[in-house]
Order: structure tokens, then sequence, then C-alpha cells
């Protein structure tokens, strides 16, 4: 463990520490004849301790006034998680409530959770429960933004994914463009466990020929799987029906199904139509996504200085209690 100065120029007042055994000894009480004073080695032995204590105590109080601190420091862990990328739709339509609710008034939506924000807090819910990953974020809708980069600290992921509330989405679904954003987050890191990019969104987008052989290749070269939680609109067709011709036209999120599951990497789709089949979809991923990994861990800089300056206030009090027991003269019972 290595520990750094914010001051180190102040230890040249170290040798100030020898000034307990320069100075002289306390008054002389006089007594008529020295040879009837015995020997007392135990008097002998707390002079020299209280030496060493002083000497130690203004050392200790020159090492807090420098700054002693213990230095940030990344600490390699084995742990049980995946290194997870969120990549969550902001596009108007997540703004609207699941397509399977029941609704008295289908024109009149008002009192229901927004896919969004059910899918948001079922999210921070699912962060919360597993301290060992690692999290990125990325939102996406017209293009994607980079909201956190992958860190295992719980409180960053849990504010970035309530930061996903502010503000209303955008009409477009970009999801060739968030796939790749979300795939960037592996690139040039060393393989140290499970990969996995969790797409939510409500919606798919056509691919080109180009995109679709970039995101194929990359997710195979950083060893990605993909899971999508696709959340159902109104009246949409299920992803997992039987796949037509005109599907890139009257149904892109089918098409996309089909695309992915064509993928040379691992790939899971969940078809959530209401709240409760979005929480069994997430509790899903929790299950699968279990496995070792190795993480790397930020120990943030720790200051010393408060110990130093206990330890210099406990030599001090001693001193001032050992000068409270100090004999400055001879009682007439004692002479």
């Amino acid at each position: 463990m290595s520990i750094e100065l914010t001051s180190p120029w102040l230890l040249a007042l170290l040798p100030a520490a020898l000034l307990p055994w320069l100075a002289p000894r306390g008054a002389a009480l006089p007594y008529p004849w020295l040879e009837l004073i015995p020997r007392d080695a135990l008097s002998r032995l707390s002079g020299v301790t209280l030496r060493i204590c002083a000497s130690i105590g203004i050392a200790v109080l020159v090492l807090a006034a420098a700054g002693p601190y213990r230095p940030a420091q990344q600490v390699d862990r084995v742990g049980e998680g995946a290194q997870i990328v969120l990549l969550l739709d902001r596009s108007r339509s997540m703004d609207e409530p699941f397509g399977g609710q029941p609704y008295e008034n289908p024109l009149v939506t008002r009192g229901y959770d927004s896919k969004g924000k059910v899918a948001r807090r079922l999210l921070e819910r699912f962060v919360s429960s597993r301290r060992h990953d690692m999290y990125g974020m990325v939102l996406f809708s017209t293009r994607p933004i980079v909201s956190l980069p992958l860190t295992d600290q719980p409180a960053l992921v849990s504010a970035a994914i309530e930061a996903g509330n502010v503000g209303q989405g955008l009409a477009e679904t970009e999801v060739g463009a968030g796939l790749l954003a979300a795939i960037d987050f592996f690139a040039g890191r060393p393989y140290t466990g499970s990969r996995l990019i969790m797409l939510i969104s409500d919606g798919g987008a056509r691919l080109d020929l180009a995109t679709q052989t970039k995101v194929r290749n990359l997710l195979k070269r950083n060893q990605v799987a993909l899971y999508w939680l696709y959340i159902r609109s109104r009246n949409s067709p299920g992803i997992a029906s039987a796949a037509t011709e005109d599907d890139e036209g009257t149904a892109p999120a089918r098409a996309l199904h089909q695309y992915f599951t064509s993928l040379d990497t691992p790939y899971r789709a969940y078809d959530a139509e209401n709240p409760d089949a979005l929480a069994h979809a997430i509790a899903d991923v929790d299950r699968l996504q279990s496995l070792p990994i190795v993480y790397r861990e930020t120990i943030p800089r720790r200051d010393l200085s408060p110990y130093c300056l206990a330890g210099g206030l406990a030599l001090t009090a001693l001193l001032v209690l050992a000068q409270l027991f100090e004999v400055r003269r001879w009682s007439a019972r004692r002479a």
C-alpha cells in the first residue's frame, strides 16, 4: 500500500522530534543527602518512555501537517455477474402506455404509466439486485446518446436510469445506430466475463445491409450476447408471429427479430405486452446472466491525516497526564 503526501516539504520539520531529548530535566528537588534516596528504576524508565512519546507525537503531528493520503487504486475482483449495456429506446412511442393493458376508453390513457417509465423502474430494481455487474447505458431515438460508460457503481447507474425521465422522446427509432454505440463499449476491452446488450424498445427499424453486416461482425468479434425486451404497442403484432415478405414495411419489429435470430452470437427475445410480462422478462435475464466475471473496482483516495492527528492527540494527552502526576516538592511526611 503506497502512501503519498500533499505537502512533502513539511517533512523538513521532522528533526524537531529530537527536541525532547535535548530539553533539560525538570526542576531539582532539594534533599539533604542524595545517598539516602533509593534508586528508582521505574521513574527512570518512565522518563525515557515519556521522551519517546513526545518525539513520536511531534513526528506524527508533522506528518499530519504534510497531508498523508492513500491514492486511488484499482483492484481486480472476481464475482458473479456480467458486463451489461442498457440500450433504452427514448422515442415518442415509449411515452405511451402498454398496448396490452385494458382501457375503458382506448382514447383515454391518462392514469397509466408509460412504457418508458415502467421500463426504467424495473431496470432500476434489476440493477439494485445485481451489485457485482458492470453497467453502461445508451439512450437512442434519432441518434444514440451515451449517458453512462461501463461502471460498477450502482448509484451512478440508478442516476442514469432516472435521468431518462427528463423531457419527451423524438419520433424516429434508429436501432442500428444504438446497437453500434452499445457494442462500442466493449471495443478494445479484454474479455473478462459475460457480455450482454439489453435492448429495451417498442419498435423496430429497417437496417440496411451494411449496418446488418457491421452489427453481426462486431457482436461476434466482441463476444456480445443480445437480449431484446420488446414492449408491444397497442395493435402491434408480436415479434414471434409468422413472418411475411412485407414485414420490413408493415411490421419492422418482426423483421428485425428475424434478423437477430440469424446472428452468430446468443440472442433472446421477450415479447412484453404489459408491465407484468416485462417484469418477468427482466427476471429471466437476471436468472440467465449470472456467470463468473472479473471486474475492476476503484477504491477512492483516502485521507490519512485524521489518524495522525488522533495519534498525536493521544500522545499529547498522555504527556499532560504525566505532567499532572509529577512530584514538584517533597512533602514533610515523605521527608
